[in-house]
């Protein structure tokens, strides 16, 4: 096989990852319009702007790649682009004074949203096994680092949403001892 033939497959790995993106950054935005809890209708915004600069990263690499260009990809860590999510949430959170419970409804959207990162992030870690061009895989590679940080963070939320008293001792692993 040649470079061009398994780099044109590459290309169309591209192609379906923007509509994938598109698709999931459209889940989150009909699905935020429709939440009444802050954080949530927070949370959703803030990732459906993150699936426009995955959008943006793949159009560029696929640019590169038509003009014979070196590809240029960020290379974050995973818990870097976690972390990402974290401070989000948190600022949300310090900005939202009042817990207020999400709605059943509204858990359901984020337990769906939890399983549409999921698929992502299956759909890129299988492309990027199959990837035999390496910036090609680097790309999916930050796309599924991109997806786990989501996924963390709507599980974050998540837990948030379910039982906000909680929450903060949670997240500080705050204990008591006796005296």
């Amino acid at each position: 096989m040649l470079e061009n033939d398994y780099l044109e497959d590459e290309l169309k790995a591209l192609k379906l990852a923007i509509e994938m993106e598109l698709k999931i950054r459209k889940f989150y935005i009909s699905h935020a319009k429709k939440m009444k809890n802050d954080i949530a209708k927070k949370t959703f915004i803030f990732l459906a702007n993150e699936e426009l600069k995955h959008i943006d990263a793949i159009k560029a690499f696929n640019k590169a790649v038509h003009k014979g260009k070196e590809t240029i990809i960020e290379d974050e860590t995973k818990e870097e682009a976690i972390d990402k999510g974290r401070g989000f949430f948190a600022e949300s959170i310090r900005l939202i004074a009042n817990q207020i419970k999400a709605s059943d409804d509204e858990i359901k959207i984020y337990e769906l949203g939890l399983k549409t990162e999921k698929k992502g992030y299956d759909f890129y870690k299988h492309v990027a096994q199959q990837a035999e061009h390496p910036n090609v895989k680097k790309l999916f590679e930050f796309l599924m680092k991109e997806e786990n940080a989501h996924y963390a963070l709507l599980s974050n939320a998540l837990d948030y949403l379910k039982q906000p008293e909680n929450w903060f001792q949670d997240q500080e692993s705050w204990f008591f001892e006796g005296g």
